[in-house]
Formats: C-alpha cells, structure tokens, sequence
C-alpha cells in the first residue's frame, strides 16, 4: 500500500483547494515556522478519524477550519481526502485504490466518506483496524509521539506493544463482549423482578378466575330467566297499549272543539284592544302638542319680561360709561404733568455723578502709587536673615566648645573599638559556617517536598476530575430520580383518575361501575379511539362530551342501562347501539371542495382508528368533521363549503355549521378524557424508560463513589506524608532563619563598629578651630549690616502708611456721595415708568369705554322685537283651548270600549279553564299510552336483538308461564351473583396470558443465562489471545529494539522489560537503556537528547517488527544534534522500500535525503500555498 496524494480545502491555513502528490521513498516536506507544514500531518490525522481537538492544537474541532485572514474571510467547511492505493491488498477490500474523505461544517455537522460514498466513522476505524493505520498508531509520528514515549509511564507504553501486536479488535470485541455481559446482567435482574412480581400474581389470579367462571355460569342462567320475563311483560303491555290509545283518541276530539271555540273569541277581543290602543295613541300625542304649547308660551313671556328689564339696565349703563371717560381724560393730564417734571430731576442727578465718579477714580490710581505692602515683606525678609544668622552664629560658638572635649573622648574609644571588631568577625565566620550546613539540609528536604507535591498534584488533578464525573454523575441521578417520581405519581394519579372514573360525567362513571352486571355494554368511545398524538386536541374538542357516550351492542342493552340508571338514580348518560347507529358523511363533492384548500388536513373519522365493528360509530361521531390546519384556513375552507359543516383546527378552535366561531383558551385548560387518556399512554411509557435509566445511573454512580473513595484515601496518605515533610522543613528554616537573624546582627554590628571608627577618625581630622573661629567673625559683620538695612526700611513705611489713611477718608466721602446719587436717579426712573404704565392703561380703558357706548346705542335703539313677542303670546294660547276639548273626547271613547274588553276577556277566561282541563286529561292518558308504548317496544326490540321474536311471532306464541314464579327465580339467581360480589371477569383470560408469560420469562432467564456463561468464555478465549500476540510482539520488539539502540548510539546496550512479566494483560513496559561509556538507567535520568534518540530508536524498531505502508514524521528529530539527525536521516534510507515516509523538517541533515521536496510558505498573509523545492540546489549548499 501507498499514500499516493491528499487534497486539503479549507483545513486551518490552507484556505484553497491544495493537491500534494507522494511518490515512493522518502518525501520533504520544509518551510519557515508558521506557515503551516505541521497542518499537512494535522490533516492526514483528522481525515483517519481523530476526535480531539485538543491534538490537533485547537479548543473545539470548528477551529480546524480556516478562520479567516486581514484579506480573506473565514470559510464554514473545511474538508480533507487522502487517496491510497491498495493493488497490493494490503486492505482486504475489493478497491485497488481507496480514497477516505471527512468534511466538517461550521455549525457542526460532519461527514466521512469512502470512495465518495457516505459512511460512519465505525466503518473507517474498522477499515484499518490492526493495519498500522489510523487512530492511536504509529503512522504518524510527531516531536509529541516522542516526547510521549519517555514522559509516559510503563503501563502507558504498553499500549505500543499492543499496536504491533495486534490485539487492538480483540481487544475492542472484549469491551464488546463486556458491554454485552454487563447488559445481560441487567436484564437477568430485570427478568427476575419481574418474575418475582408475576409469581405474586399468579395465585390471587387463580382464585380469581375460578370466582368468574361461576359468576358468568349463574349470569346465563339469569339471562335466559330474563327472555322469558321479557315475553309475558311483552305481552300485557300490547293489550294495555290498544285500550289507552283509544281513550287518547275521544279526549283528542273534545280539545279540538273547545280550541276552535277560544280561537273565534279570541279575534274579536284582538279587534277591540286595537281600537282601544289607536285611541289611547291618540291621547298621548295630544298631550304632548299641549305640553310643547304650554312650554312655548312659558318661554315667550319670560323672553318678553327679560327684554324690558335689559332695556331699563342699559340705559342706566349709557350714562355712567359717558362720565367715567370725562374722569380718565383728566387723569391722564395730570399724569402727563408728573412725567415732564421727573424727566429734569434725572438729567441733573446723571451730571452730578459723572463729577463724583472721576473724583472717585483719581484718589485710586493714587493708592496704588502708594504701596506700603512691598516695604513691609522687604522689611520682613531680612529680620528672618538676621534671625538665621544668630542661629549659625551660636551653632558655631557650642561646636568649638565641644570639639576640645571630644578629641580627648575619642583617641580612648578607637582602642576599645578595634578589639570589638576582631571579637565580632570571628562569630561572624562560625555563624556562616552552620548557614550553609543548615541550607544543604533544607534543599534535601525541599526536593522531598517537591516529589510529594508532584505526586499530591497529580492526585488531586485525579480526584478534581473524578469528584466532577461523581458530582455530574449524582446531579444527574438525583434529576433523573425526581423527574421519575413526578412522572411516577402523575401517572398513579392518572391511572386512579381512569381507573375510578372520576373524569367521567356522573352518569357515565356510575354505569360503568355497572358494566359486568348488564350484558352489551361495551364502554365509552374515549377508550375505543386510536390517535397521533398531533391530532388528540382537534379530536377531543370536535367530540367534546361525545367522547364519554357509551358503546353498547344494541338497543337492547341500551334499554337494560337507561332502566337500571333510572331505578337506582345514578345519573343520564348517551349510549351508541352498534346494531342501530349509522354512518354519516359528507358527499364526495363536498370533500374533493375542502381538500383543494390551503391548510386542510382530512375528515376526522379518516384520522382516527376504532375496532373495524364500530366504524359506523366513528364515523357517526367523526365523519361530518373537517380537520384543518389553524384557524385561518379553517375559515377560508368553510366559506368554500357554503358553511355546511363544521371546521375544526388543531389547537381546538371550530368553525360551526352556519358560519359562527367556537375559541379561545382559559387560563387552565380542562383536558378532556381523550388528552388524558394519551397523556396516560405517554406517561407509562417515559416511567418504563425513566426506571431503566435510573437503574444504571445508580450503577454508574456507585462505581464511582468507590473509585473517589480510593483516590481519596490516597490523597490523604499523601497529606499525612506532606505534613511530617512539612514540619521537618519548617524546623529546619526556623533554625536557619534564627541563624540567619544572628549572622545579619552580628554583621550589622561589626559595620556599624567600623562605621563608628571610621567616623570617629574623620571627626578627629576635621576638627580644626581656628576654621570655626573665622566662621564665626564673618556672621557677626552680616548681622550688623542686615539691622541697619532694616531700620532704614522701617522710617519709609511711616511715610507711606500717613498717605494711604490721608486718601482712604477722601474715598470713604465720595463714595458715600455716590451711592446715594445713584440710587435718587433709580427711584428717578421707576416712577417714570410707573407714571408711563398708569397713562397707558387709562387710554386703554377710555377706548373700551367708547366701543361699549356705541354697543348700547344700537341695542337701545331695537323696539320691535318686543312687540312681535306679545302676538305670538296670543296665538299659542288659542291653539291650546282648542287641544283641550279634543282630548276630552277622546277620553270618553276610550272609556267605553274598556268596558266591552273586560267582558269579552271573562267570557275567555272560562273558556281556556274548560280546554285546560280537557288538555290535562289528555296529557295523562297521552303519557301513560308512551310509556306503556315505549316500554312495549324497548321489549320487543330486545326480544328482536336478542332472541330473534318479533311483534307477530309474539302473538303467535302462546306460553303458560307464572311471572310470580319467573320473578322468584330471577330474584334467587340474582342473590347468588351478589354472594359472589366483585369479580373480575377478564382475570379469566389474564390468568391464561400471565402464566404463559411466566412460562416465557422462566425460559428467557434461562437463555440469558447461558448468554453471560457463553460471553464469560468467549473473553476468556480472548484475554488468551491477547496474552499470546502481546508476548510474541513484545519478544520482537525488545530484541529488535536491542539492535536498533546499537546502531543509532554508535555502541552502548538497551532492552524493554515488563514491570509484571506474571501478569501480561496489565503489565507495563519499562526502557533500560545503557549509553556508550556509561551503567544502566531508566529513561528519566538520561539527558534530553539521549531521551529523544532512545525514543526514536524504539520507534524505529516498532517500523522493523511491523512495517507500515506509510509514516509521517513531523518534526520527530527537532531534539537531536547534527550528528544524530543525519544517522536519523540515514535509517529513514534504509526503510524507504518497505515503508513510504513523508517527513516535516527544519533540519538540512533530513532535507538531504528526501527523494521529492516540497515547501510551505505564506506567500498571502494567513494562507498556506505548496511549493516545489530544488533538490539539487539544496544538496549543493548542504554539502
């Protein structure tokens, strides 16, 4: 077999369609860091089924396609095909050439391919399983695979003996098997609770069934005492019958008679009362012509009153206005008069504070010529110079005062302090000493430290991971076990709520209650009827109540049910006789109208199913009923109909026959039989799932509990050790750092002793006196010169300070002068515009005044409207007079014809007394006919269903029976059956059907048996198998593993050895290895590149035990030095016939040996394009 290309689009950085071919040998694969060659290895992984996205160095697998770049946007597929060519069979499969493709969506959805038909990612693992190719094999090799073989630990490295080995299927076929084991066993204990709740059954079944067997004997008896009940009652009831339905027939005739003799009367009495009615019409349209008349004259007189008392009131006003403008005239002269003289007292107050204001500002350009500030912070600068200057003075004073004592101190301290010094720096060095000692011990117990932290790490990393699976496992099982006991407990409470018939209506769940005591009755339609659960709505609002009528066989039955609801009170119910009902439907034309609309789903009864003898029934109920999809359509489907028949959508809204519209919701929907009834099926059906599903979250959550248990065992022993450690290091760095605190101590002291002489040797060499001496005759000649600088300073402020008060009394007067100036003009000006705004309002009302004048003027002069109002006054009146005396005759007709009415309505009276008694006896015999007639054909029908007699047969049939003597047996029977009490008639047929499923379950328990015995073999064979192909494989690889070592190292031995040689299914595989020139070591103590090369080396020897077709290598030998990497590049030669290697390189000494190179580069910022490289010129440089 040969990777002869791989096609990659959109896969990471390869953003367009890329084609790389590999030919036989070795091939290159090169380029700069990030551009993309490690995708090439990524992508070969991918396509062969890798799941993780973590290997393929992303978070979630949509990060392996292309997301985008700064001139190209993301892409959402991403797809990878990897052509093989398989003419040597290598795959046993009927292609010689295989192409195996994935593709991957952004929104997650995925697909593989094979040979470009679709597949499962099972049939691609499958297809190389125990090749060499595919998920967790050698064909590909990366600077991971490597690093992976000496980081991990021995038990993890036998999983590479295991790929060679072959044992991958058996090892998948044990899971398998286990799996199938562990399945066998959950259902053996299903099986046997089961059984065990059967066998409590099957007893009180037993007995059961023996109580019904009786019962249905003694109920033939009874029914066939019940014919013969039924023929004598039959009987008397046809002759009862003829002679009521002739006295029904003379009491007819006698109502007829009176009924013709009230209705004459009748219309006369309807003659008089219209006469009467057209006349007290009349009176009251007379009354209210008077009433308006009345009214009207009313209003005229009170308009003629109010016109002459306006008259006299505008008169009035006329006069007063005229001398109200004479008095606003004057007003405004007077005020004009006070306007000019307030104009002149402003302009002479504005002159006068002109003259203030520039007195004012000349005194202040003055002031600030004059400024005693500056002098005074002039003054106060050099009395704090002169204060300075007495301080340095005296300090100089008290130092060579103190220097003549301190020379003869200090010649005596610098002897003692030297013998100090020597005494200290000897402690110093023994302290240091016991330092390092103490620090040696601390590193050693610090490395302890940090090997139980590794390991305490790792185990809490562990028990993180594992408490999360048990946390999540648990959270699951308590959600599953609360979500099951709520579904649990609503369907106890549906079951009690169908079972006792509570949902019923009374009538219906009583004579159900009754149903074994009366023969026919089948059960209610809600039980027969067969729904998709889309249509349980638009079915159970289109039946509504009729989904509680009951089915019983026949009329018969019926009968037998109406009598025993009637006798004992029970309620009403609606039966539906099989026998007697028939279909209805609509016409063909009417449906193919309805079916050629938008929305219609089908007749009801079409989508329903109820047993094949009651389709007369579903389709009396269903079959006038349209389904449609929402109410619009419903709409549009009945106008289309011409509103025939009803619509109903499948939310439960209905268009009624004739066009009106049922709908709505409350906000608590009362579910109807049909919708419980469902919910119950749905209900028992989630419990069965829900039970199933907890048992094994249980399962599942106590393993591991078990397993966080041990994990936590562990990981306290760890923190038991860690303390002791701890406590150790603890000691050991208090000691150190008292040391440490006495070492610096005593360090500080012997500086601070050096310190110390040192100073004192400088203060000794600087203290010269007469250098004091000369300080101090400098300061004195400064302090005389600063207070005479002050003196003369202070004689300028007194002059300064008499001119500024002198300037601060003449401002004070002018401005006193000035605010009140100012403030005579303001008020100046207010009252000029108080005096404006009085004038204007004067004239403003003069003007208004003058409009209202005219106004009167012309109402004054309007006299003939009053006049006008007098005469129309007189004719009102003259109109009522005459009103007045229709009225009263019209009164007095009515009078008259009252009279008549009464006596007409007496002589009626008696009349309706007469029929209304001859009605009543009519009604009585009427009845007592119907229900002798009802009861005689109740009789004859059930006669006619039940024992084929009908009416004539019946009068033919003479028999001599005593009824008293028929009663008393009926009543004995019936005695019986109620001793019996309760049975359960269908635990006959229960008790047939549970022990033959005991019988069954017995013998599944038995064939689940010998399942798991068969499976426990068959891993048994396997884990034989398996022991066998590990320890071949293992024998191979270790010698050649030997081999290899010598050849790559240049000398030196090595060898794999099995940490458990006893037990080979759990043994881990442990590497000794033993470089040129030095002992035996495991992996971890060798260096990195002696690590690397040791790890390639066993790779290689894996390659030579069990060649693959191909291998990539990606970066495998980064770690190596030059030297090692051309040996590296030469092994890979010498394989090149058995295996095809496709290498990603940086290194040169890889480069030189491949027989096709290709190169990866980001010619485009983010996008990786395949180039060809030269291999000559390559050689060339290398060399």
């Amino acid at each position: 077999m040969q990777l002869k290309s791989i096609e990659i689009i959109g896969f990471k950085s390869f953003a367009d369609k890329t084609r790389i071919n590999f030919p036989a040998g070795m091939t290159g694969i090169v380029g700069p860091n990030g551009s993309g060659k490690s995708n090439i290895a990524e992508s070969i992984r991918w396509v062969l089924g890798e799941q993780s996205a973590k290997n393929l160095r992303g978070s979630r697998m949509p990060d392996v396609i292309f997301s985008g770049s700064t001139d190209r946007r993301s892409l959402n597929m991403a797809s990878v095909t990897l052509t093989l060519d398989n003419t040597d069979q290598f795959i046993k499969t009927p292609y010689s050439e295989l192409k195996i493709s994935r593709k991957l969506f952004r929104n997650g959805d995925s697909s593989y391919y094979i040979n470009e038909n679709q597949c499962r990612l099972k049939d691609i693992t499958d297809l190389f399983m125990d090749t060499g190719i595919g998920q967790g094999s050698l064909s590909i090799i990366s600077q991971g695979n490597v690093e992976n073989i000496f980081n991990s630990k021995p038990i993890e490295r036998r999983s590479i003996i295991e790929n060679v080995a072959g044992v991958y299927k058996y090892k998948q076929h044990k899971l398998t098997a286990q799996k199938e084991i562990d399945q066998t066993v959950d259902n053996l204990n299903r099986v046997d609770d089961i059984i065990h709740e059967i066998k409590k059954r099957l007893d009180p079944l037993e007995e059961q069934s023996s109580l019904a067997t009786d019962y249905l004997d003694q109920t033939k008896k009874l029914q066939r005492l019940k014919k013969k009940q039924l023929i004598i009652t039959a009987t008397r009831l046809i002759t009862d019958t003829d002679q009521l339905r002739q006295t029904v027939d003379q009491k007819e005739q006698i109502v007829d008679r009176l009924s013709a003799q009230i209705h004459k009367r009748e219309q006369s009495r309807a003659q008089l009362k219209a006469t009467i009615s057209q006349q007290r019409s009349l009176i009251e349209k007379t009354n209210q012509k008077l009433l308006d008349l009345t009214q009207q004259v009313q209003t005229l007189k009170s308009q003629h009153q109010l016109s002459e008392q306006a008259h006299d009131y505008k008169s009035a006003d006329f006069t007063r206005i005229n001398q109200h403008i004479n008095s606003n005239k004057q007003q405004i002269k007077d005020l004009q008069l006070r306007l000019n003289h307030s104009a002149d007292d402003q302009q002479k107050l504005a002159e006068t504070l002109t003259i203030h204001q520039q007195q004012f500002d000349e005194l202040i350009q003055k002031e600030r010529q004059n400024n005693p500030g500056a002098l005074e912070k002039k003054i106060e600068t050099l009395r704090n110079h002169y204060v300075d200057l007495l301080q340095k003075q005296t300090s100089v004073k008290n130092q060579i005062n103190l220097n003549e004592h301190d020379n003869q101190r200090l010649s005596e301290q610098l002897r003692s302090r030297h013998q100090r010094i020597d005494l200290a720096s000897d402690h110093l060095t023994k302290t240091k000493e016991q330092i390092v000692e103490k620090k040696k011990e601390i590193s050693k117990t610090q490395v302890d430290l940090a090997d139980i932290n590794q390991q305490l790490t790792e185990l809490t990393a562990t028990l993180s991971a594992k408490q999360s699976t048990t946390d999540h496992s648990q959270a699951n099982w308590l959600t599953a076990l609360k979500v099951a006991e709520q579904a649990k407990a609503k369907l106890n409470s549906l079951q009690s709520l169908h079972d006792s018939y509570r949902s019923f209506y009374r009538g219906v769940a009583n004579l159900l209650k009754y149903r074994n005591e009366i023969s026919g009755v089948i059960g209610p339609v809600a039980d027969y009827l067969d729904i998709e659960p889309k249509f349980v709505k638009a079915i159970d609002i289109a039946l509504g109540s009729q989904s509680q009528h009951v089915i019983v066989q026949d009329n018969s039955a019926a009968s037998t049910a109406i009598q025993l609801l009637t006798r004992k009170r029970l309620g009403r119910v609606t039966l539906l006789p099989i026998s007697v009902i028939s279909a209805r439907t609509l016409s063909n034309q009417l449906v193919q109208l309805a079916s050629e609309m938008t929305g219609y789903i089908g007749i009801a009864a079409d989508l329903v199913s109820m047993p094949a003898k009651m389709t007369s029934i579903k389709k009396f109920l269903l079959g006038r009923t349209i389904i449609a999809d929402q109410l619009d359509n419903a709409i549009l489907i009945s106008q289309k109909i011409q509103h025939r028949t009803r619509v109903v959508t499948l939310d439960g809204q209905i268009v009624n026959a004739g066009g009106s519209l049922t709908g709505g919701a409350n906000r608590t929907e009362n579910e109807g039989v049909l919708v419980q009834k469902t919910e119950l099926i749905s209900l028992q059906k989630a419990t069965q799932e829900m039970a199933q599903r907890l048992k094994k979250r249980e399962s599942d959550l106590s393993v591991a509990k078990q397993a966080l248990s041990d994990i936590k065992a562990s990981l306290e022993r760890g923190k038991q050790k860690k303390f002791q450690v701890s406590q150790t290091l603890s000691s050991r760095q208090a000691d150190l750092a008292k040391l440490e605190t006495s070492f610096n101590n005593q360090q500080r002291e012997v500086d601070t002793l050096k310190l110390s002489l040192s100073n004192s040797l400088r203060d000794t060499a600087s203290a010269d006196d007469a250098t004091l001496e000369s300080q101090a005759d400098s300061i004195q000649h400064q302090l005389d010169e600063t207070a005479s600088q002050v003196s003369q300073k202070r004689d300028q402020l007194n002059h300064v300070k008499e001119l500024a008060s002198q300037y601060a009394v003449q401002k004070q007067t002018i401005q006193k002068t000035l605010i009140v100036t100012r403030q005579k003009l303001k008020q100046s000006k207010e009252k000029e515009v108080e005096l404006r705004g009085q004038i204007d309002m004067l004239k403003a009302d003069q003007q208004k005044q003058r409009c209202e004048i005219e106004k009167l003027s012309k109402q004054l002069g309007n006299q003939k409207a009053t006049e006008t109002l007098k005469l129309k006054i007189k004719q009102l009146m003259d109109t009522q007079i005459k009103l007045n005396q229709q009225l009263t005759a019209t009164k007095q007709q009515v009078a008259t014809d009252e009279q008549q009415l009464d006596l007409v309505d007496r002589q009626l009276n008696d009349q309706r007394e007469n029929l209304n008694h001859a009605t009543y006896e009519l009604t009585v015999d009427r009845d007592q006919y119907r229900d002798h007639e009802q009861q005689l054909q109740t009789n004859l029908v059930e006669l006619k269903t039940k024992h084929q007699i009908d009416r004539d047969a019946l009068e033919q049939l003479k028999l001599d029976l005593d009824s008293s003597d028929v009663e008393r047996q009926i009543k004995v029977l019936q005695m019986g059956i109620a001793e019996i009490g309760s049975v359960n008639v269908s635990a006959i047929q229960e008790f047939k059907e549970v022990s033959k499923r005991y019988d069954f379950l017995s013998q599944q328990r038995q064939d689940l048996i010998d399942a798991k015995n068969h499976l426990t073999a068959t891993m048994s064979d396997m884990d034989t198998t398996i022991n066998q192909k590990f320890s071949k494989a293992f024998s191979e690889v270790a010698e050649t593993f030997s081999t290899v070592f010598v050849d790559m190292f240049g000398g030196g031995e090595a060898k794999l050895v099995l940490t458990d040689p006893a037990d080979m299914l759990t043994s881990g595989v442990e590497i000794m290895v033993k470089p040129p020139g030095k002992n035996y070591r495991s992996l971890s103590l060798l260096s990195g590149g002696e690590k690397a090369l040791t790890a390639i080396t066993l790779l290689f020897a894996i390659i030579k035990v069990r060649p693959v077709p191909f291998c990539i290598l990606d970066e495998a030998e980064a770690a190596l030095d030059p030297f090692n990497a051309d040996r590296f590049a030469k092994y890979l030669k010498r394989f090149g016939d058995d295996t095809q290697f496709i290498v990603i390189t940086h290194r040169k000494e890889t480069m030189i040996y491949a027989d096709q190179l290709y190169g990866i580069t980001m010619q485009e910022s983010g996008v990786s394009k395949v180039v060809t490289v030269n291999l000559d010129n390559l050689k060339t440089e290398v060399s």
